[in-house]
C-alpha cells in the first residue's frame, strides 16, 4: 500500500505539491473563521508539515535514483547543499542524531496544536506545564544533537530539506530508463560515475559541444568549478566551537526553558522573564560569533553557520510579539494598521490577517516563542 502511494506521489509529485500548497494557504485564513478554528487550520498544518517531510524523502531518494524528470522528460539532476551534506553524513553516521532529529522535528511541527488542545480541553494552569515539558524535551533532544555533532553549531532545521522543486517536474521516468542513466551500457552519452568516490566525468566530446568548441572551453570551466565546501568532508561545513562558543550555543539552547520558568513564576506581564530572554539571546550571539571569528580570521562563515546565524538574528523580532512588550507597544500599532489596512482594496485581505492573528500572537506560548 505504501509503495504504492509512493509511486503515485512520485509520478504525481507537480500535482500533490499544489495541493499541499492550497491547503497550507488555507491554514492562513481559517482562524477567526469558526468556532475552534484555529485549532483546525494548525491540525492541518501540523499534518501538512509530516506529509511533507514524507514527500520530501520520497523525491530524494527518487532523485538520487534517476526517477525524476522535468516537463521535457530530461532526468533532473539534484545538486546536494552544504546544509544537506552536513545533516545527511551526521544522521548516516548516527541512528541516535537521526532519531533525536526527527523527534525534535516532530515536536516542532506540533507544538502549537498541542498547546492549543490544551488550553482549549484542560486550561491555563495545565498549559504551562505541557509547555515546560516539550521546550525540556527539546533542550535535552539539542544537547544530544550537540555533543554528537562534537561541539557543533545546533541548526534550527536539523532535518534535510527539499533537493527538488516538485513544480517542475513532469511524470516520472521507468526503472530501465534511469538504470542506463545511472551508467548502464547503453547510454553512451551518459557521465562516468566512479563506484568509490561517486565523482562523474564526462567525455571530452560533450565538454566541447556544450562550450561550442575551444573558444568558450575556459567559461564552461570556470563554470564548473568547485567551491571548497563542495569537496570538502561534511563535518568540517561546521565548525567545532571552542569554550567560548560552547557557552553560547549551550546558552541559546537553555533560553526557551529560562524564559518559561520565570513566565511560570512571575507571570507574562512581568518584564524580568522578557528580559532575562533578550539578555541571554544577545550574549549568546556575541559569544558564538566571536569564538567563530577567533577560531579561523582566514576562512569567512561556512554557509551552514552564516544561514543558522542570520536566522538567529531574525528571530529578535519574536521579541516585539512578547508580552509585555507586545501589551505594552506592538499590539496598539498593529491594531491601527490593521484597521487603516481593512479600508483598502487588497490591502483588507492583510488587515483581516492581523486582526485574525493578534489574539493567537497575544494568548498561545509557541507562536512566539521562536524556540
Amino acid at each position: 500500500m505504501l509503495q504504492k502511494y509512493a509511486q503515485f506521489v512520485i509520478n504525481n509529485a507537480a500535482q500533490v505539491n499544489s495541493i499541499e500548497n492550497g491547503l497550507r494557504m488555507l491554514t492562513y485564513i481559517l482562524p477567526g473563521r469558526f468556532a475552534d478554528s484555529e485549532l483546525a487550520s494548525e491540525a492541518i498544518y501540523t499534518l501538512l508539515s509530516f506529509v511533507g517531510v514524507y514527500h520530501d524523502g520520497l523525491l530524494s531518494k527518487a532523485a538520487k535514483t534517476g526517477l525524476l524528470a522535468d516537463r521535457e522528460g530530461k532526468s533532473v539532476e539534484v545538486e546536494v547543499t552544504a546544509f544537506n551534506r552536513y545533516h545527511g553524513r551526521l544522521s548516516t553516521q548516527s541512528d541516535v542524531y537521526r532519531a533525536a532529529a526527527l523527534l525534535l522535528s516532530g515536536l516542532q511541527f506540533s507544538e502549537k496544536l498541542i498547546e492549543m488542545a490544551v488550553v482549549k480541553r484542560c486550561g491555563e494552569k495545565a498549559r504551562w506545564k505541557v509547555v515546560f515539558w516539550i521546550e525540556m524535551a527539546k533542550v535535552v533532544l539539542r544537547l544530544n544533537l550537540l555533543q554528537i555533532s562534537g561541539r557543533r553549531m545546533v541548526t534550527g532545521n536539523v532535518i534535510p530539506e527539499r533537493l527538488v522543486d516538485p513544480a517542475q517536474l513532469g511524470p516520472a521516468r521507468s526503472m530501465a530508463d534511469a538504470g542506463r542513466k545511472n551508467g548502464g551500457a547503453e547510454d553512451d552519452d551518459a557521465p562516468w560515475k566512479g563506484e568509490r568516490s561517486g565523482l562523474k566525468f564526462r567525455a571530452v566530446r560533450d565538454i566541447l559541444a556544450q562550450s561550442e568548441g575551444t573558444a568558450h572551453l575556459g567559461a564552461f570551466v570556470s563554470s564548473e568549478a568547485r567551491s571548497p565546501e563542495t569537496v570538502s568532508p561534511a563535518r568540517s561545513l561546521v565548525r567545532r566551537y571552542n569554550a567560548l562558543g560552547l557557552v553560547g550555543e549551550l546558552l541559546f539552547i537553555l533560553r526557551p526553558i529560562l524564559y518559561v520558568i520565570g513566565i511560570r513564576k512571575l507571570g507574562k506581564s512581568d518584564w524580568r522573564p522578557w528580559a532575562l530572554s533578550l539578555l541571554v539571546e544577545l550574549a549568546s550571539r556575541q559569544m558564538i560569533r566571536t569564538d567563530l571569528h577567533a577560531t579561523d580570521k582566514e576562512v569567512p562563515e561556512r554557509t551552514v553557520e552564516k544561514d543558522e546565524l542570520s536566522r538567529r538574528k531574525w528571530l529578535f523580532l519574536y521579541y516585539l510579539l512578547r508580552s509585555p512588550f507586545f501589551d505594552r507597544f506592538t499590539e496598539s500599532r498593529m491594531t491601527r494598521v490593521a484597521d487603516w489596512c481593512s479600508n483598502k482594496p487588497l490591502l483588507n485581505l492583510v488587515g483581516a490577517l492581523i486582526h485574525d492573528y493578534l489574539p493567537l500572537w497575544q494568548q498561545y506560548y509557541f507562536y512566539t516563542s521562536a524556540s
